[in-house]
């Protein structure tokens, strides 16, 4: 199945990350977002872009909470 998800662009090099660069293909959207568009071959596919949120989210706030101060 072909999926396409509009997704802001921070969160892109997670989700190449878990799916592997060359099976994602990934075009410009809009100035906050990109299109990136894969083929699901398994249901282990969606659970690992659910796995780049989670690195995505863990990493965006370890960053604020461990943000050092001047």
């Amino acid at each position: 199945m072909q999926v396409e998800l509009i997704i802001s662009k921070d969160r892109i090099p997670y989700i190449i990350e878990e799916l592997g660069k060359d099976k994602v293909a990934v075009s410009d959207y809009n100035e906050d977002s990109d299109r990136i568009q894969f083929e699901m071959t398994s249901v282990l596919d969606i659970l690992f872009v659910f796995h780049a949120g989670i690195k995505c989210g863990q990493k965006s706030m370890s960053d604020a909470f461990l943000r050092k101060t001047a």
